[in-house]
């Protein structure tokens, strides 16, 4: 997701934080995209109906379940994915600039 590096350069910015050398830089902008994916799948799920929540935690202990299946899922679950993820963007924006990170 580059859109997602993106954001995390910009929050590094905001925040005030160089970081001259490029692996750092990498390494870092790479854990926090990590973090953020995380953070997005959790709040997506949480936010499911609970018998869609059931019948993902059915699928997704089966190996046959691929990522692309996931995706299908969720995109056909009716939850606003796009509306979930501006707004754990934006809590993990205040939160990082503030600093409770």
């Amino acid at each position: 997701m580059q859109k997602l590096n993106e954001f995390i350069e910009k929050l590094l910015e905001e925040k005030g934080i160089s970081i001259p050398d490029e692996g750092i830089k990498k390494q870092t902008v790479a854990d926090m995209h990590e973090k953020l994916e995380t953070e997005i799948n959790r709040a997506v799920i949480t936010a499911l109906p609970e018998e869609k929540a059931k019948d993902l935690a059915s699928k997704i202990d089966n190996p046959d379940f691929k990522s692309e299946d996931m995706a299908k899922f969720i995109q056909d679950s009716g939850v606003d994915v796009a509306k979930i993820t501006e707004e754990t963007l934006e809590r993990f924006r205040k939160l990082y600039l503030k600093g409770e990170e």
